[in-house]
């Protein structure tokens, strides 16, 4: 394995307004900088929906130098040279449509007090239900008003959130774009997520697994479970790859 790519949300933390475990923060850390002079220790990385300063900030805390990617595969942040790529294939045309679908949710879904939008996404943008309301309260009305715009866009459910997304960049997309640029075929590639826009990725790295807390149809997909979830749950996953 000369790589592992972890989602955030579920994986490493619980998500939104929850501490982070410092000792496996250090872990990760201490993972990446032997990786710097040992080619046998893999580096660590993350594959997220959250948007690129988030990204930026967790790299940091786990002192990562392996490109990573955000806002699902649709951008790629380079910690080295200090830059931030939208995904190939991403066009003006796609960007007009965005924009339209995100008035056209933002009138119908946001203005009425049902849901938000997590800040700081520029593509794959993210929506929150508001209590009492939930995500399947929300997602048929958001699926058909995406629909109405454009069928270049999609919606998928995050463990937490309903992501709205072009079509044909996800995270396995993005997986396939990390894999070009850094040289390492997924198959060399250890990947851990939780939550159905997981899939894509986790299908195509050598080595895949998910905390206790991951849905059902992540669990059947993967070749290991832990018995922990979240960090813990990750700290045994990286116990069972024979890691440091």
């Amino acid at each position: 394995m000369k790589l592992i790519v972890l989602d955030i949300d579920g994986v490493l933390s619980p998500g939104e307004a929850h501490p982070f475990d410092l000792a496996l923060l250090t872990r990760l850390g201490n993972l990446n900088r032997h990786a710097r002079q040992d080619e046998a220790i893999p580096a660590v990385t993350i594959n997220t929906g959250r948007p690129s300063p988030y990204v930026e900030a967790v790299m940091q805390a786990i002192d990562g130098w392996q490109p990573a990617l955000y806002e699902s595969g649709a951008g790629l942040y380079f910690p080295q040279t200090y830059q931030f790529r939208a995904a190939p294939g991403l066009t003006s045309a796609h960007l007009a449509k965005l924009r339209l679908i995100i008035e056209r949710l933002d009138q119908a879904i946001i203005q009425s007090g049902r849901a938000y939008w997590q800040p700081g996404k520029s593509v794959c943008h993210t929506l929150f239900a508001h209590p009492p309301f939930t995500l399947a309260d929300l997602t048929p009305e958001v699926r058909a008003i995406v629909a109405e715009v454009s069928d270049d866009f999609i919606v998928t459910p995050a463990s937490l959130a309903l992501n709205v997304h072009p079509a044909g960049i996800d995270k396995g997309s993005g997986l396939r774009w990390l894999a070009q640029v850094t040289g390492i075929d997924p198959i060399q590639m250890g990947g851990v997520g939780d939550s159905a826009g997981d899939i894509d990725f986790l299908r195509l790295v050598g080595q895949s697994a998910a905390p206790i807390n991951a849905t059902a149809e992540v669990k059947a997909i993967v070749k290991y479970v832990s018995s922990q979830p979240e960090a813990a749950g990750l700290q045994e996953i990286l116990d069972y790859w024979s890691l440091p």
